[in-house]
């Protein structure tokens, strides 16, 4: 290991992506490496809404009483690939424990501000510097409710996005159907964020970013990770190389941003990341009726609605599973019969459907920074609903703390070493 060797990058999604970028605009030799082309596994198919307002982490008491009834539900936004079950119970316990303390769930508030808060100023300088400004719209996002009670749920958020200073204003149904015409009569309330920012394709994102830092001097490379090398007694606490099929690659340091495959390399590394498949489907369909041109959700469906350039995506709901399962195609089905009950007449013939991998925590909490008991490893996954969000964000503090910096103490909840 040398200072002209480079910063491995492995994971060519959006996390490793952006970090790619921060890690070359900060002066480092970097390789991004990936078993596939950048941006075409989970970062392919996302809803494309830039969701900076994301203030609460899922795992909170609120959530743990819904997650019984919801599991009730066949077509409800939770579901558990019930093969898999054996191996998410672990997980699931942890999630419980993690809604249950007080304290975790502070931790993970405390963490998501402060992300948010640095995701704002990140994509607004990506964007800039990678010239992606074509694929981003600023149009607002409407968030819809079928009835009062669902509403009056929000109160919680909408206090810490105030505390935040986020603008949103508080709509009647009528309202919201003049922002997103086509949606249904009983719709009762809307709240709408004017400066809400979506891609129209998340896709061409990450695709981009691969091209600006091939362009900038990058390398790209197409490889499966099988080890690590170490330096010093007894492992060491430097990774020197990353071995992959056919090569071994020469390290300064390394970023482990495989998104749900993480988990696999940190095994190979000493520590853990109890990352689940919180498996998302979408289902694209032909534009036809379609005159809103701003996301729009209906959270207690737990999915998005976005205008690409594609066509309509319809994205969302949580399937629990194990890694590499077959899909459940009739979750795609109900993304379909929520487009009928949300915006009837909206939306034409299926154009395409995909499955993809989210990586989650089972506290909700991304892992930011450096490797527990390693000199030069770092980490950017467990994004869960919001890697499209975070990923400039976590790139930059990654970057930040290669060069010494410390991380805010806010965001000791995303420590990498908290799982052991």
């Amino acid at each position: 290991m040398s200072d002209q060797d480079p910063v491995i990058v492995v994971g060519a999604g959006i996390a490793g992506t952006a970090a790619a970028r921060a890690l070359q605009r900060a002066g480092h030799s970097v390789t991004l490496l990936d078993s596939a082309e950048p941006g075409r596994a989970t970062s392919y198919g996302n809803a494309g809404f830039l969701s900076l307002d994301s203030l609460i982490p899922l795992a909170r008491p609120a959530t743990l009483k819904k997650v019984p009834q919801m599991l009730m539900d066949r077509d409800g936004p939770l579901t558990l690939h019930p093969p898999s079950l054996p191996w998410l119970l672990p997980w699931m316990a942890r999630f419980a424990r993690a809604s249950l303390s007080p304290a975790e769930v502070q931790k993970g508030t405390d963490a998501l501000k402060a992300l948010m808060l640095e995701a704002d100023v990140a994509w607004k300088a990506e964007i800039q510097a990678s010239g992606l400004g074509e694929l981003f719209q600023t149009r607002g996002a409407l968030y819809v409710y079928e009835s009062e009670a669902a509403f009056l749920g929000t109160d919680e958020m909408r206090g810490l996005q105030m505390n935040k200073g986020t603008e949103f204003e508080v709509v009647s149904g009528d309202r919201a159907r003049e922002l997103a015409p086509g949606l249904s009569p009983h719709i009762v309330r809307g709240i709408h964020y004017p400066n809400g920012t979506h891609t129209i394709n998340p896709y061409r994102v990450v695709a981009t970013l691969a091209e600006r830092f091939a362009a900038d001097g990058g390398t790209i490379l197409r490889g499966r990770v099988r080890g690590f090398g170490r330096e010093g007694a007894n492992g060491g606490n430097r990774v020197t190389s990353v071995q992959i099929t056919d090569q071994t690659l020469p390290a300064k340091a390394v970023v482990i941003a495989a998104g749900r495959a993480s988990g696999e390399l940190t095994r190979l590394l000493g520590f853990n990341a109890p990352l689940v498949a919180e498996r998302g489907y979408h289902v694209m369909v032909a534009p036809d009726n379609v005159r809103f041109d701003l996301p729009v959700s209906p959270p207690e469906r737990g999915l998005f609605f976005t205008p690409m350039e594609e066509g309509l995506r319809i994205a969302g709901t949580v399937e629990l599973a194990a890694p590499h399962q077959p899909p459940s195609w009739h979750r795609a089905d109900l993304l379909l019969k929520h487009l009928k009950a949300i915006f009837p007449g909206v939306g034409g013939a299926e154009q395409s459907r995909w499955i993809g991998e989210r990586p989650t925590l089972p506290d909700y909490r991304p892992a930011i920074g450096r490797a527990p008991r390693l000199a030069n490893v770092y980490c950017s996954y467990g994004h869960q609903h919001l890697g499209l969000t975070l990923a400039t964000a976590s790139g930059r503090l990654i970057a930040r703390q290669m060069e010494g910096e410390a991380l805010a103490s806010a965001l000791a909840g995303a420590d990498p070493g908290r799982f052991g």
